[in-house]
């Protein structure tokens, strides 16, 4: 009785499970289905040719903040024109532009700024997707399983992201002297620094030096290193002790150009958006005190030189180390720390801080701006000079507003010589190659003269262009309208100037003594106090 019993139990249940498999048929094929397309997802093919593909879509330049989805072969069959595939991608993640008066054609001057001081760009449609590898994708197609994808707005150029410390990526140059791939590694995320692996050769860096020595053009040649703007004639400072050079038509030159806009996967190499190619030689106790490669914004009304807005500036610099250094010569960037679980040869090295400031002693005097530099060059994050290593560094954000956390320097060299090369690349055509653009010819000379007893800097904008001797110091500069000029004694402003073409070709200005100054002053009161 006992196992008729439980044989009547069993085909009680078989009855229930069957009955309940009937009435919920609909959703136990939808579990079924669901089953079947997870099982897909976790099985997905890594082939272009795969039905559904797993990425992860990010803003450009970003490391974080990404969007994990599957993207299907039939829903994205037919975008395979230009921008289709970015703006479909652009409903998923909150793209990053250019200001928005750039695409809608308000004032910039009444755009809205958030709490931080960035300006709002609402509603941005990328128009170019790029992969991990810095490859420009087109269609799905071009798109791998697992793809990391960043998505690049009208206006603004692809920014290589941070990913993590010691994160590299291959990227293959045509322009290259060896077989092997150029190797991008992330050092820094905040400046946004790399280290370039196999980025050229020792044949082509001794071929760099000896161009250098060759080079016999008064305006290119090696000769004491100057500052200032690309339009006007450059100075020599205090702060910049080294010498160098500019090589604009060899074949090493310009294949290193080209490789550059490999490396940025800029596309096409366009002369006009980057600099000559810069030779420098840094002997014991030279120096460049920390500065930014790019230039300030509101320097003149003729130029734009905000990217942000449309504008253009220098957005990367790519150095080149052509020698080793015995000591120093570090490119340091003083507003950053070294970053926690550096490779031991990228860090400092042990007791260099003690080390290294026990050597600047015994160069400079305490309290000089090189003797700063060599603490800072210890202790800050920095890239130690080796020949054939080369850093890649950005000058712009990916939303294009400049990055003053890129400032930096070049370290004293506090035993050997130091041979390098950099390259700057611009976000667009560079300034200095229209002249006006906005209609007649706005550039004059001015000239600056001191008579006074005492040595005084000549600035453009905020940047230290040159120190005029005491007793008769004079300087020449070609300027546009609208540019300002300012001098100062010390800290101490002694006068500003900015000047109009229509005033003339040629114009002087003579620095005031200190009495002069004062009869200036009263003159000036007095005429204030008549109105």
């Amino acid at each position: 009785m006992g196992k008729s019993a439980r044989l009547g139990g069993g085909f009680l249940l078989l009855l229930s499970a069957l009955a309940l498999g009937y009435t919920y048929w609909d959703e136990l094929q939808g579990a079924r289905e669901t089953l079947q397309l997870t099982y897909a997802h976790r099985s997905l093919s890594a082939a272009r040719d795969a039905p559904v593909k797993g990425v992860t879509v990010f803003r450009n330049g970003y490391s974080t903040g990404g969007v994990q989805m599957q993207l299907s072969a039939e829903l994205l069959a037919a975008r395979t024109g230009d921008g289709e595939l970015a703006a479909y991608l652009s409903q998923f993640v909150a793209v990053e532009g250019l200001h928005e008066s750039v695409y809608h054609g308000s004032d910039a001057s009444n755009a809205k700024e958030k709490d931080h001081g960035e300006l709002e760009t609402p509603g941005v449609v990328a128009d170019r997707v790029f992969n991990g590898q810095g490859e420009l994708l087109q269609a799905y197609a071009d798109i791998l399983s697992g793809d990391r994808l960043y998505l690049v707005a009208p206006g603004l150029l692809f920014v290589w992201p941070f990913v993590e410390l010691g994160h590299r990526v291959a990227v293959t140059s045509t322009a290259s002297p060896t077989s092997s791939p150029v190797v991008i590694e992330s050092i820094s995320e905040s400046p946004r620094t790399f280290r370039l692996h196999n980025f050229f050769d020792d044949e082509e860096a001794d071929r760099l030096i000896q161009r250098t020595l060759e080079i016999d053009d008064p305006g290119s040649k090696l000769q004491q290193s100057h500052v200032g703007h690309n339009s006007g004639k450059k100075q020599v400072s205090k702060h910049r002790t080294s010498e160098n050079a500019f090589d604009t038509i060899s074949e090493t030159a310009i294949a290193i150009r080209k490789r550059v806009f490999d490396v940025l996967s800029l596309g096409e190499y366009t002369e006009d958006m980057c600099d000559g190619l810069q030779l420098l030689r840094y002997q014991q106790k030279q120096a460049y005190i920390a500065h930014e490669d790019y230039f300030p914004v509101n320097v003149t009304p003729a130029f734009n030189f905000d990217p942000h807005t449309g504008g253009s500036n220098r957005f990367a610099t790519v150095f080149l180390y052509l020698s080793n250094v015995t000591r120093g010569g570090q490119t340091v960037f003083p507003l950053a720390e070294m970053p926690e679980g550096l490779p031991a040869e990228y860090d400092h090295p042990v007791n260099s801080a003690r080390d290294y400031e026990a050597a600047g002693a015994e160069l400079f005097e305490p309290g000089s701006w090189e003797m700063d530099m060599v603490r800072k060059c210890s202790t800050k994050l920095a890239s130690y000079p080796r020949k054939g290593d080369a850093v890649l560094f950005y000058s712009q954000k990916p939303n294009g507003q400049l990055d003053p956390l890129s400032l930096h320097g070049g370290c004293p060299v506090l035993d050997g010589t130091k041979w390098g090369a950099n390259l700057w690349v611009w976000n667009k055509r560079r300034y200095g190659l229209d002249g006006d653009p906005n209609g007649p010819e706005i550039k004059f000379s001015v000239v600056f003269e001191n008579p006074t007893s005492r040595e005084v800097g000549v600035y453009w904008s905020s940047t230290l262009m040159t120190t005029l001797a005491a007793n008769g110091g004079s300087i020449v500069y070609t300027t546009y309208t609208g540019h300002k000029w300012t001098v100062k004694d010390g800290d101490r402003v002694v006068l500003e100037f900015m000047g109009d073409a229509e005033d003339g070709g040629r114009q002087t200005v003579v620095v005031l003594t200190p009495e002069e100054q004062l009869i200036a002053h009263a003159k000036a009161q007095s005429a204030k106090d008549e109105l």
